[in-house]
C-alpha cells in the first residue's frame, strides 16, 4: 500500500490492503453516508472525510487529515496480519478472500459506545436513523446537513423520553443512565483505557445495555483491543467449520481467542465476512 499525504487529501494506492466499502460495511460503523457507488462521507466525532475510490486509488479528503489517517490505522501492516494468520492456523487462509480488504478503525470511544448499545438487536438501517438523529438533536452542525457526534456534556441533559421519541425503543432508559455513567469520574474514558482487557471488559459490563457481544465489539472497535472475539449469528455458525462439539457463545469467544490471542479480533472480521458473503452467495 503506497500513501501519499497532502494539506487536505490522503491518497492511497496499491490498494489491496484497504477496501473502502468492505471497511465502512461490515458493521463495525453506523455514521457514514454512501454518496453513491464509489464515494462515501464519515462522520467521527466532529471530523468529516469525504472518501472517493475506484480500483486503483483512495482519496480521503478531510481538514483533519492527521485523525483520518489514524482512524483508518493506515500505519498498520495488514498483509502482514494475514501472514500471521495463517501461520497461527493455516486453515483461516481460505477465509482472508472474504473481507479482506477490511481495516480496522480507530474510532472515538464514547461514540462507539452509544452506537453500539443502540446496535442491539436492531437493524443497520434504524441504527443509523437513530444515531444521525441523535447527531441532528444535539451535536454541533459543522456544515450544510452535516452534524457532529454530540460529546458527553451535550447528551447529559437529554432523557428516555427523548431518546424513545428519535426511534431508540427500550434502549433509551440504557442511554440515559450509561451516559449520566460515562459523565462521572469512576467511567473515565482516560482512566478505562489503561485497564487490562479482560478488568475493562467487566467494567463496561456493568453498564446498562451492554452485554458480552456489545462489549467486545466496543473493545475492538473503540478500544483497539484485538484480545476480543465478538460473537454473533455468522461468527457463531463458523465456530461449526472447525467443530462439532456444541458451545455457548461464551466458550466460542474463548476457543477463538485461545488460538489467536491478539490476532482474534482481525480473525473475527475475516470468519464473519465469509459467513455472510457465503450465505448470500449460496441464497
Amino acid at each position: 500500500m503506497k500513501i501519499t499525504q497532502t494539506e487536505d487529501k490522503i491518497i492511497v494506492t496499491e490498494c489491496s490492503e484497504f477496501n473502502v466499502e468492505e471497511t465502512l460495511e461490515c458493521g463495525q460503523i453506523f455514521s457514514f453516508i454512501k454518496l453513491d457507488n464509489n464515494a462515501y462521507r464519515v462522520i467521527s466525532t466532529d471530523k468529516v472525510a469525504n472518501i472517493t475510490f475506484n480500483e486503483n486509488e483512495i482519496v480521503i479528503q478531510s481538514s483533519d487529515i492527521n485523525y483520518f489517517y489514524n482512524f483508518f490505522d493506515l500505519d498498520t501492516n495488514y498483509n502482514n496480519i494475514k501472514q500471521e494468520l495463517i501461520k497461527i492456523n493455516p486453515n483461516i487462509t481460505k477465509f482472508l478472500g472474504y473481507g479482506g480488504g477490511i481495516r480496522i478503525l480507530k474510532q472515538d470511544i464514547f461514540q462507539t459506545i452509544i452506537s453500539f448499545i443502540v446496535s442491539a438487536n436492531n437493524n443497520i438501517k434504524r441504527i443509523k436513523k437513530i444515531l444521525f438523529g441523535l447527531s441532528r438533536e444535539y451535536g454541533t452542525k459543522i456544515a450544510d446537513d452535516v452534524y457532529a457526534f454530540p460529546t458527553v456534556e451535550q447528551l447529559l441533559p437529554v432523557t428516555t423520553q427523548d431518546y424513545a421519541r428519535l426511534g431508540a425503543g427500550y434502549r433509551s432508559e440504557y442511554l440515559e443512565k450509561t451516559i449520566k455513567c460515562l459523565a462521572s469520574s469512576e467511567y473515565n474514558i482516560t482512566t478505562l483505557k489503561t485497564l487490562p482487557t479482560q478488568e475493562l471488559k467487566q467494567k463496561l459490563l456493568t453498564l446498562m445495555g451492554i452485554g458480552p457481544k456489545v462489549a467486545d465489539c466496543i473493545l475492538l472497535f473503540g478500544f483497539s483491543r484485538t484480545d476480543v472475539f465478538p460473537i454473533d449469528t455468522w461468527t457463531r455458525k463458523s465456530y461449526y467449520l472447525f467443530e462439532t462439539k456444541t458451545l455457548n457463545d461464551k466458550q466460542i469467544a474463548n476457543y477463538y481467542v485461545d488460538i489467536y490471542k491478539n490476532y482474534s479480533g482481525y480473525a473475527q472480521q475475516y470468519l464473519y465476512n465469509y459467513m455472510l458473503n457465503h450465505s448470500r452467495q449460496e441464497s
